[in-house]
């Protein structure tokens, strides 16, 4: 009896053994699987908030790009100080940035509007408008609780440095109402003592809160920007909402906390914006995810009555279980086959949607993109015409980029303008916008048409009634092209006139042996513009002085261009365009002519202008241009060989500016790689973070400056300082492999070769044997 109770007493202390090891084990699984589904939780909403982070300050970062183009605006400044009675100058130069601003207004859809206030003028300035606080805050865009007078005293409160209203309606019109988030930006930066200009932006609060909601319901909790005051920018719940936290709570670049809302526990993961002080939050209920830990602690509870073999079997299972999402998060992740349609752990599909979206957000983008190309091309032809492209608009890829293609490096440029349109609609009537537009389109396509029958032609649009035609000529025969010129030219002028009963005055260039020189067919090419409308006025009997009409030329579009040339620092074309312009002045007189001196009283006021905005200029030189040229009749070739010495100085002065510049910017560059060559996180991004600049902007600049990449410096770097490793001390190969920035040898290996044709070792023993003999 005693050894059956000592059997059954055995029997339950093992059973009572067993029992509590389960309870161990079940207790740790559950411990364990609460903290992998917090943890999984924890990594998930950091990949969601570092996906919406790269997707909202990508946008921001076109908001940021706006206000630069606007603050290095040319004639900004001069603007500024402009008084309330403005001449017709001042207003010609507002409606001409107003215009420029279009270019601007679809950089990016967050950007609902934006304008310029300039206080002294009482003028707001918008891309392509020109009207005043009044009727745009109590006529246009109508703010609830905002009148015209409330915004204006808004505007003159005091500097404003990045200043943000959130949760603002407005309402539009044609009665529309939308959620604004309203940014005000004090100009000009660099000195806060004198608020001259506000730039004010609408940004669209509704594009920025339907991105956070799809987010917001892939993750299925709620998403709040939050600024450094407590203010919440934008949410899915509303921007009237409390948060049951702090913005001082929040610490670092990205975390997350404990918070209680609606009386339930819930997780706040955040993350810090690169562009803005805000923070982009995300607050989840602790019942969402530990709905999954509840199901294993059932299985937990299980155990409890289960033997070692129940154990087994699911602990098997549960392992196939959390298997399966995995193989198709890496299914998802390297674009395979489609996903299963048994859906694993919250977490898991969680991070699959997101990355789904984000593919699909990437898809749009690259859409929107390409519906621009058209725009960004045009405005390219356009510069490209007028001689104001930049070098690396020229490269291949840029103009592959833009669908330009050339067959040759011979180019002219025909200018045309229609002067009478009989043919068009509304005869007899003053010829309204529509009718001018299509009139253009006319022009443009019969041209390029005629262009393209054996060249390639490229059409952009001038002004009302006005285009510019670029010809590429094909493989042909120099001495051809004055007739294919005189082709195209009587042939287009024929179809029109019988066709529209259009009457045309056209003007061709000489044939330009490169790219470079279209410019300057531009320019030929209202020359001979110019010259037509005066051979037709004389043929229709016009009004002439006695003997010959003195011949003047210097319109507004090379006075530009002349602008532009110096500002760019190119003192070479600089000089080609002032002695071209001096030759036709100049031409049929002997000795100083009336029109001479004229001419030069022009150039002098051009250079008066540009040096105003010209750094280090001396007082000498403004005094002379003020005082001498419009005064000096007598002379005129000693007079212009002064002011083209003076154009020459100011040119150097630009590029000296620019200079100085660069090389600090070089310097930076150099120090930052040389600093940190030994690191394996050295990037064109890291270089770009560290210096406050955009990646592409950083690219360009180095890439122009320098003839190479920043990738292909870095490597020149490591390069060096592998080489004097290898030579002068004993280290291994992995050492040093780290010593230059590389995590393991292979891919160090695989670099050294590439770059120098044999492997580091074999490059050791060439140096130790060169030593030797």
């Amino acid at each position: 009896m005693l050894r059956f109770k000592g059997a059954w007493s055995a029997l339950f202390w093992s059973y009572m053994a067993i029992l509590l090891l389960f309870i161990v084990i079940g207790s740790l699984l559950y411990w364990r699987a609460n903290e992998v589904v917090e943890h999984s939780v924890e990594q998930t909403n950091s990949a969601m908030l570092g996906q919406l982070r790269e997707l909202a300050d990508g946008q921001f970062q076109m908001i940021d790009q706006l206000e630069q183009q606007i603050a290095t605006y040319p004639k900004l400044y001069q603007m500024v100080s402009q008084p309330a009675q403005m001449s017709d100058q001042e207003q010609y130069d507002m409606i001409e940035m107003a215009q420029d601003l279009q270019r601007y207004k679809l950089l990016s859809p967050f950007i609902y509007d934006f304008y310029m206030y300039f206080p002294k003028s009482g003028t707001m300035l918008g891309p392509g408008v020109k009207t005043t606080p009044e009727f745009l805050f109590d006529k246009v865009s109508r703010f609830e609780g905002m009148s015209a007078q409330d915004w204006i005293k808004q505007f003159e409160s005091g500097y404003h440095y990045r200043s943000f209203i959130p949760g603002m309606r407005v309402t539009g019109p044609l009665g529309e109402r939308n959620d604004i988030i309203a940014y005000m930006q004090t100009l000009p930066k660099i000195d806060r003592s004198k608020r001259t200009a506000t730039l004010f932006i609408m940004i669209n609060g509704e594009q920025l809160s339907k991105m956070l909601g799809t987010l917001a319901k892939a993750g299925k909790g709620e998403i709040h920007i939050v600024d450094s005051s407590d203010r919440i920018i934008s949410s899915t719940t509303g921007s009237e909402g409390t948060l049951s936290f702090r913005y001082a709570d929040m610490k670092g670049d990205a975390g997350k906390l404990e918070a209680a809302i609606a009386g339930q526990d819930a997780v706040v993961s955040y993350a810090a914006s690169r562009v803005y002080d805000w923070k982009y939050v995300l607050e989840v209920p602790r019942g969402v995810f530990l709905k999954e830990v509840n199901k294993v602690r059932n299985w937990a509870l299980l155990l409890f009555v289960l033997a070692a073999f129940s154990g087994a079997v699911v602990s098997v299972y549960l392992a196939s279980r959390n298997s399966r999402p995995i193989r198709d998060l890496v299914s998802a992740l390297t674009g395979g086959a489609a996903a299963s349609r048994r859906h694993g752990p919250f977490e898991y599909e969680m991070i699959r949607s997101s990355i789904q979206s984000a593919r699909l957000t990437e898809s749009e983008l690259r859409a929107r993109l390409s519906q621009q190309t058209p725009i960004i091309r045009l405005h390219f032809l356009n510069r490209l015409i007028k001689g104001y492209a930049d070098p690396h608009e020229l490269r291949p890829d840029s103009l592959q980029f833009m669908n330009v293609q050339f067959a040759s490096g011979e180019f002219a440029v025909m200018l045309v303008e229609a002067e009478e349109i009989n043919g068009m609609p509304g005869e007899g009537e003053q010829v309204d916008d529509k009718e001018w537009m299509l009139v253009n389109f006319v022009l443009a396509n019969i041209a390029t048409e005629l262009a393209n029958e054996r060249h390639i032609g490229f059409t952009t649009e001038l002004d009302q009634g006005s285009i510019a035609l670029l010809i590429n000529f094909r493989e042909i025969s120099g001495e051809c092209h004055g007739e294919e010129l005189a082709n195209i030219r009587q042939r287009l002028s024929d179809i029109l006139r019988e066709r529209f009963r259009m009457k045309l005055t056209i003007g061709t260039s000489f044939v330009a042996s490169d790219i470079q020189s279209i410019g300057e067919a531009f320019r030929d090419a209202l020359k001979q513009l110019d010259n037509e409308r005066k051979r037709e006025t004389d043929d229709h009997g016009g009004m002439k002085l006695s003997g010959q009409m003195p011949a003047y030329y210097y319109p507004l579009d090379i006075e530009q261009q002349l602008t532009n040339y110096v500002k760019a620092g190119e003192e070479e074309k600089t000089i080609q365009l002032l002695d071209a312009l001096y030759a036709d002045q100049i031409t049929g007189y002997e000795g100083d002519s009336p029109v001479g001196s004229y001419f030069l009283m022009h150039l002098s006021s051009t250079l008066f202008r540009i040096a105003q905005n010209t750094p280090k200029v001396g007082p000498d030189l403004t005094t002379r241009l003020l005082i001498l040229y419009p005064n000096s009749f007598q002379h005129q070739h000693a007079t212009f060989e002064r002011l083209r010495e003076d154009f020459r100085d100011v040119c150097r002065l630009w590029r000296t500016g620019r200079s100085d510049q660069g090389s600090r910017m070089l310097e930076a560059i150099d120090g930052i790689i040389r600093e940190r060559y030994g690191q394996n996180m050295l990037s064109v991004g890291f270089i770009a973070d560290e210096l406050g600049i955009t990646q592409p902007y950083l690219s360009s600049f180095f890439k122009k400056a320098t003839g190479q990449t920043i990738v292909e410096h870095i490597a020149k770097i490591r390069l060096q300082e592998a080489k004097r490793l290898l030579t002068e001390t004993d280290h291994t190969i992995a050492y040093i492999a780290g010593a230059v920035g590389y995590s393991n040898d292979i891919g160090f290996i695989r670099f050294f070769k590439k770059y120098e044709g044999i492997t580091p070792g074999q490059y050791r023993a060439n140096a130790q044997t060169e030593c030797q003999s």
